[in-house]
């Protein structure tokens, strides 16, 4: 009896206890469902399974292969949810996604594609900051947006700005001077999903601020400076599209610019503190291996036997170095740290190509002038930016008196030269280059801009200075000198053998007109031209070196200019009274011409 009840006993445990594993080992097949929710790019995400469990997503990520993410736990129903952003997990519309519940080896549901979504950032704009002068319009395009149509949310301030749209494009035009920020959305979007534009609009015939770099790669931990032109030299910072990226400091004309980021980017609108003109600098964030190099100025010019220095920008911990040189006998280039020494040698242009050790690089022209002597010709101000009917003076300093000034266009601006100072006068709106030279041939670019839409009457008659004389030559006039021409055209230009142009046609006619050459204006500066010019140089006390640098020019001009107006008649009051601005000019230079050459003739005399 004891021996069967032992049995029974031992036949009702293995009987419990085989009952206990189903228990113990079998899971339910879990669930699982996801739904956008039309929330930004949002999903839903349901599970449903054994309870009390973890919940691990398994999918293939974009770039990164294989991927499971732990994203909670089951209740005492068994049941989950979460809403899930798709670009935080970096997933795409049609990925495959499972759930797997209670560990790696747990029960796994049913693949399950990713919803179509709405990204809160796939809409995008061709730009996020606009600058318009009134009356002129410019053209948006958004991106990422399907086939949806754009349409304007809101204008918060459409008195200044007024949209049109046309499917995935919006016409902006400028009304009245003023900003207004404007959003568009995507027809059928999410209303998260609708960039914004800032649009600045300046007076009508505004010039736009200008940038020593106006698309710049931000590195993190870089101060990227940016140097501000144009407008009163005063500035604010308008707008900033995405602070968050770019951060964004004025101090004096330097805008600078620095990221916390290594992507991404921000349009800045810089105006003038009268908010009269305006400009924008799109900013990227980056890393070193994708940020670009940059210089203060890409075209620097500089005299023979003098120097000038360019600013490099680029990433910040990195070496630079000149990785070529297209003509070392025209300029020599150094570099020391991020700052580049150009010393000329010789008249010409070189192309010089900087490098950084991440593999970057960039180039910038070299034009070095011709310097005869007296040194290198500085300006108070090498940018001067004015209204119209507003003057303002600058001093001149270095290079060999007398100054002389060429070039300009006479619409925008007008300038008097009495010594070292030089008088610019705003006439209408515009910009205007300047050349500044002196006897000895150095010169030095004075970039005027002038403000304000109407014309104002020239008050003050522009007198051209005495052309330059080389020391220790007297200029004669005798019988034998060709006779002036009677052409008006002013010579612009640097010419030199090989050149090929108009300008240089009407060098060929004026030489020819004054007995200098005898050949047909074909408008090349050839051999015959070369000898001609080298007699026009001795003949009018200059070097003879055959090319048509600014004393040769600042000659043939003045000659031109007085052709016109014989030196040596007299005019009555009735001639005077109907003769024009520019023949009033013309007849003072060529008294000033005649007076020089009487005061070099006196002094000569003098030292006998």
């Amino acid at each position: 009896m004891k021996y069967l009840s032992l049995k029974l006993s031992l036949c009702a445990f293995m009987v419990g206890f085989f009952s206990l594993i189903p228990l113990a080992f079998a899971s339910v097949t879990p669930t699982l469902s996801l739904n956008a929710t039309g929330n930004s790019d949002n999903v839903l995400v349901s599970v449903a399974g054994d309870p009390n469990v973890g919940v691990m997503l398994s999918y293939t990520k974009t770039g990164s292969g294989l991927t499971i993410s732990p994203i909670g736990t089951t209740d005492s129903t068994g049941h989950f949810s979460t809403t899930l952003s798709a670009a935080t997990y970096n997933l795409t519309t049609g990925t495959l996604i499972t759930a797997i519940l209670n560990g790696l080896s747990g029960p796994t549901s049913a693949a399950v594609p990713w919803p179509a979504v709405i990204s809160a950032n796939s809409l995008t704009l061709s730009q996020s900051a606009l600058v318009l002068n009134v009356g002129s319009s410019a053209t948006i395009t958004a991106s990422n947006s399907g086939s949806g149509a754009l349409y304007v949310s809101n204008n918060s301030n459409p008195s200044i700005a007024n949209v049109s749209i046309s499917g995935t494009s919006a016409a902006i035009s400028g009304n009245v001077s003023g900003s207004t920020n404007i959003t568009l959305c995507q027809v059928g979007g999410s209303v998260s999903n609708c960039p914004s534009i800032y649009v600045t609009v300046n007076p009508a015939g505004s010039v736009q601020l200008s940038f020593s770099q106006t698309n710049p790669t931000v590195v993190n931990g870089q101060s990227l400076p940016v140097t501000i032109t144009g407008g009163n030299g005063t500035y604010i910072i308008a707008g900033n599209s995405n602070s968050n990226i770019i951060q964004a400091s004025i101090s004096g004309s330097i805008l600078t610019l620095s990221t916390g980021s290594t992507s991404g980017s921000a349009s800045i609108t810089v105006c003038s503190s009268d908010r009269a003109v305006c400009g924008v600098v799109n900013a990227t964030a980056g890393d070193a291996s994708t940020v670009s190099l940059s210089f203060s100025t890409a075209t620097p010019t500089v005299s023979a036997n003098q120097s000038t220095t360019v600013n490099i920008y680029g990433p910040t911990g990195v070496t630079f170095y000149v990785s070529s040189n297209s003509n070392p006998a025209i300029v020599q280039a150094n570099l020391t740290g991020s700052t580049l020494t150009l010393t000329g040698i010789s008249a010409g242009t070189s192309s010089v190509r900087v490098c950084a050790s991440t593999g970057t690089c960039n180039s910038l022209t070299v034009t070095v002038q011709y310097n005869t002597g007296g040194g290198p010709l500085a300006l108070s101000q090498n940018t001067l930016s004015l209204s119209s009917g507003q003057s303002i003076t600058i001093t001149i300093s270095g290079g060999s008196q007398p100054y002389v000034i060429s070039g300009g266009t006479s619409s925008v601006s007008q300038q008097t030269l009495n010594g070292n100072s030089l008088m610019v006068y705003g006439v209408s709106t515009g910009h205007s280059s300047v050349d500044v030279c002196s006897s000895g041939g150095a010169c030095a670019a004075l970039e005027v801009t002038v403000n304000g839409g109407t014309s104002v009457p020239v008050a003050t008659p522009v007198i051209a200075p005495v052309t330059a004389i080389t020391p220790n030559v007297t200029p004669t006039v005798s019988a034998s000198t060709p006779t002036a021409s009677t052409s008006v055209y002013t010579f612009n230009s640097y010419l030199t053998p090989g050149d090929q142009n108009d300008e240089v046609k009407e060098l060929q006619k004026t030489l020819i007109s004054q007995g200098y050459l005898s050949a047909v204006p074909t408008g090349y500066y050839g051999a015959q031209t070369t000898a001609a010019v080298k007699k026009f140089q001795a003949a009018h006390g200059l070097n003879t070196l055959g090319v048509v640098g600014p004393g040769t020019r600042t000659v043939l001009n003045q000659r031109e200019s007085s052709a016109s107006v014989s030196a040596g008649s007299t005019l009555s009051a009735a001639d005077i009274s109907g003769m024009t601005m520019g023949q009033l000019q013309a007849r003072v230079k060529a008294l000033q011409t005649e007076l020089s050459q009487i005061l070099a003739r006196m002094a000569e005399l003098n030292r006998q």
